[in-house]
């Protein structure tokens, strides 16, 4: 009985009579796809997200979905940090709206908003040698979508809880 597993692009198939081996031909380590990590785009300034959800929305970018195609991407510009927002909608017993957006710094929660730090971002070189960009990602691979709440007390303080 022939095997059914054929070479292929970026794959090697060794057969060894009813057996096979499979190699994949890359030494480069994959991050595995896991939901709302920060990975590298197209130019060395770019980032996008992978498609995830929050409380069971999808965020979005710019006002684009993270699941359009072509996904939409956050140009850097700086070190700083790849924030998720949720907002805070009456009547509503989740935080919603999620947006990702890059800042300078990771903003206080509000009343209306919490805020999660996706990934840091740091820029390294000049404007002589050219710039380039490190990420560093918060989002653990053993976590897929995330949800958040949020308690209000009488005190005015507001928690959100991240999961």
């Amino acid at each position: 009985m022939n095997n059914s597993i054929q070479p292929g692009d970026g794959y090697t198939v060794n057969n060894f009579g009813k057996a096979a081996s499979l190699s994949i031909d890359s030494t480069k380590q994959i991050y595995p796809n896991v939901p709302l990590t920060v990975q590298k785009g197209a130019g060395s300034d770019k980032v996008y997200i992978v498609p995830g959800t929050v409380n069971q929305l999808v965020p979005k970018i710019d006002g684009t979905y993270i699941d359009a195609s072509p996904r939409p991407t956050i140009t850097l510009s700086a070190s700083g940090y790849i924030i998720l927002r949720v907002e805070r909608v009456a009547n509503q017993p989740f935080p919603n709206n999620p947006i990702i957006y890059y800042n300078a710094t990771i903003p206080a929660d509000t009343t209306t908003y919490g805020h999660f730090a996706l990934a840091s971002v740091t820029k390294t070189g000049s404007a002589a040698t050219g710039y380039s960009y490190s990420i560093a990602s918060f989002r653990s691979p053993l976590i897929g979508a995330v949800h958040v709440s949020r308690a209000s007390f009488s005190s005015g303080v507001n928690h959100y809880w991240w999961a």
